[in-house]
């Protein structure tokens, strides 16, 4: 790992050439002018935080903006630290007073705490940005009004004070505004590049930063090269400890792992299994692994021809050799999932629910299906290895059961696009809930007509769950009854082939410490800092 100075800067090289020049590189000055550099393999799709459906959206505008709440750190004991949405801590609330019949929200906004430039965050600058939410029609739009059941923007009390007032009770809407959707916005800034036709200044917002709040500031970008990002000193929580982190935008998985293995990065994300396999051993370089939330699955249309048929689906469900994908695509860096809530999670049956390869069980469901030869097709994000591996797999043990598969890659957006209108077979897909609750987990993926279920599963009884479920309390046994009854209906239907829980993997250098493991997996790199 190398140190770099402000004062010289950093050198701008071309991503092939990056080791090369990387190398004549100033030492620091102090360990205030620390440089933390990360090779990341995509560019930031967007800067409205409403908009944000991809990973290096979120990364980034985790660092720029302030949210209402942040998740508290824990540590586990075994050095790991983790941040999870059951324990929580103000940001731009300094704390906040749930009523008694669970409707009203009485919020003090953290006096002191500053935009950029400056100019400070205000009770009206919360009320827009909960605005802004409701009135565009991104994520935040959806935890607003589908997970904490607020439909209208907050009341201002006075210069410190907001209420929230939500249609019906919900135990999640304070966790759910952890989320980067719900960044906090100089509302000034916002108006002054709205227009008649975008009042919410979406077209501006997606490539600019309206002037953040958070506790990096985003200085510098280089489309599909390099992001700078730089310490705000005036963050209200204190300094960064890590004054500038520098993403090199690498594509090639092998390469990001060549750079951090001769020192010129300090982080390499997204490494596939086996990549990160042959960094155990390796000099000055750190491979955290813990347990995730993640699923890797595999969806089949309910709404059309032929996985329309429950008895097609449970005969596939019975084909997988699930062993084998653990061990032969995650290199056994995972647990098996066995149904729609992990191992973990509350409420999750674990393994008293699922399918285990039978092949016999298998031919006799399919043959005794409406399925009549035709080829199916499974999709797959041909950006992700780890995806195609599982495709390629799953065809030939289809292919043992009289079912014929043909694999369709995609581009990323392709893939994306065609997969929310509904319009794949199967897809070969991972899902992270960003709060670990049933209710939350459920209403992602499972609920009739909600935007990401993509499979187009409708049950009744998954859907009188999960409507039950948001006003009863977590602990309650007749809660706790309905999510496991609604799982084991889910994995009779079988939706999904629910295949395993990759575990979280990042590799770093050894001089990184404080690096917390995110319920989302988005890193919050206020956390960091750098030994010596």
């Amino acid at each position: 790992m190398r140190l770099r100075s402000l004062a010289g800067g950093v050198a701008v090289c071309a991503v092939l050439a990056l080791a090369a020049c990387s190398a004549d590189s100033d030492p620091p000055d102090s360990a205030a002018d620390s440089v933390l550099t990360v090779a990341v393999p995509d560019d930031i799709q967007t800067l409205d935080p409403m908009y944000a459906n991809f990973a290096r959206a979120h990364h980034a505008l985790q660092q720029i903006y302030d949210t209402p709440v942040n998740l508290e750190t824990q540590d586990r004991g075994n050095g790991q630290l983790v941040g999870t949405p059951d324990k929580l801590k103000g940001s731009a609330f300094e704390s906040w007073q749930r009523s008694a019949d669970g409707l009203t929200y009485t919020v003090k906004i953290r006096q002191g705490m500053t935009f950029h430039d400056g100019s400070p965050v205000t009770a009206e600058d919360v009320v827009y940005s909960f605005d802004r939410a409701l009135n565009t029609k991104g994520g935040a739009n959806w935890l607003l009004t589908q997970i904490a059941f607020i439909t209208k923007p907050p009341t201002v009390v006075d210069a410190s004070t907001i209420t929230i007032t939500a249609d019906e009770p919900s135990a999640l809407a304070i966790q759910a505004l952890y989320m980067d959707g719900l960044a906090i916005l100089d509302q000034d800034e916002v108006k002054s590049h709205a227009t008649t036709d975008d009042p919410w200044a979406e077209e501006w917002l997606a490539k600019n930063v309206g002037n953040g709040s958070g506790p990096y500031k985003l200085t510098s970008r280089v489309p599909d090269q390099e992001v700078v990002f730089e310490a705000f000193d005036g963050y209200w929580a204190g300094p960064p400890a890590i004054k500038k982190i520098v993403w090199k935008i690498v594509p090639s998985a092998a390469q990001r792992l060549a750079l951090l293995k001769s020192g010129d990065v300090d982080i390499a994300e997204s490494l596939p299994p086996d990549q990160l396999a042959s960094l155990k051993g390796a000099d000055g370089v750190t491979v955290l692994s813990a347990g995730s939330q993640n699923v890797a699955v595999v969806g089949m249309n309910n709404g059309r021809a032929p996985l329309s048929d429950k008895a097609l689906r449970q005969g596939i469900s019975y084909a997988v050799d699930y062993d084998r994908i653990l061990s032969q695509v995650f290199q056994d860096e995972a647990e098996r999932l066995y149904g729609p809530i992990p191992k973990g999670a509350a409420t999750s049956l674990g393994d008293a629910i699922g399918y285990k390869q039978d092949v016999d069980k298998a031919k006799q469901l399919v043959s005794g299906s409406g399925y009549d030869g035709g080829t199916i097709k499974i999709a797959f994000d041909n950006s992700k290895g780890l995806h195609e591996q599982i495709a390629v797999l799953l065809r030939s043990q289809l292919a043992a059961v009289g079912v014929t598969a043909e694999l369709e890659p995609l581009t990323s957006a392709v893939f994306s696009e065609r997969k929310a209108k509904k319009d794949l077979d199967m897809y070969v897909d991972e899902s992270l809930a960003w709060i670990n609750d049933p209710n939350y987990i459920l209403s992602l993926t499972f609920q009739c007509d909600v935007y990401g279920n993509y499979a187009d599963y409708c049950s009744p009884v998954v859907d009188d769950a999960i409507a039950k479920g948001w006003a009863m309390e977590a602990t309650d046994p007749a809660r706790v009854a309905l999510f496991e009854n609604a799982q084991r209906v889910l994995v009779d239907e079988a939706p999904w082939l629910f295949l395993a829980q990759p575990n979280y993997r990042m590799a770093m250098s050894s001089q990184v410490q404080g690096f917390v493991v995110r319920q989302n997996e988005v890193p919050f790199y206020y956390d960091l800092s750098l030994k010596g």
